[in-house]
């Protein structure tokens, strides 16, 4: 879960201290950490953009069953599944095509962060997270992923049934991104 909390807060981290020229915008679709430890659902949630928790290399929590957010500091919101959480809110488009002024929850840490995203390719996305400053975060490079994984109830089925599997290649292929306008 450690790996998850980073990759989560280098996401956040890389959301906000590069500049951009004219590159693509399109932050919805499903991206993948560089560890290839989670892979993030970003999609329309008014005029903004979240981000929830599509899959998880390591989906089981310290009861074997599907990952809970026990890390939480509230109670009440410790018994929710970490796959299919929204973990990231309200990034807005910025004037210059980066995606900023979000949230970003680490569940692995129970802790919230601001983040921003610069979207360099249609295959990559440079993530930040950070608090306080940006210049004190962190950042990493995600890539688009191809295949559309599991839905976080398929994949709660095959950790009951013990048939979960890590190999992505059998997922089917995501039709190619639409450009944002």
């Amino acid at each position: 879960m450690r790996v998850v909390a980073l990759c989560l807060a280098g996401f956040v981290s890389a959301l906000g201290l590069t500049s951009t020229a004219s590159r693509a915008e399109n932050l919805d679709g499903y991206w993948m950490d560089s560890h290839g430890e989670v892979i993030m659902q970003f999609g329309p949630c008014g005029r903004n953009r979240c981000g929830r928790v599509a899959w998880l290399k390591k989906p089981r929590g310290p009861d074997r069953g599907p990952l809970r957010d026990f890390r939480n500091p509230d109670a009440k919101l410790q018994s929710r599944f970490v796959c299919g959480l929204v973990v990231v809110s309200g990034f807005k488009k910025q004037p210059d095509g980066t995606w900023a002024d979000g949230n970003v929850y680490v569940p692995d840490l129970g802790t919230s962060f601001s983040g921003y995203a610069e979207v360099l390719s249609q295959s990559k996305v440079k993530v930040t997270g950070y608090m306080l400053l940006p210049i004190l975060g962190s950042s990493e490079v995600w890539t688009r992923v191809i295949r559309k994984p599991p839905t976080c109830e398929e994949q709660a089925k095959m950790i009951a049934d013990g048939t979960w599997s890590v190999d992505i290649s059998t997922w089917p292929p995501i039709p190619p991104p639409v450009a944002s306008r």
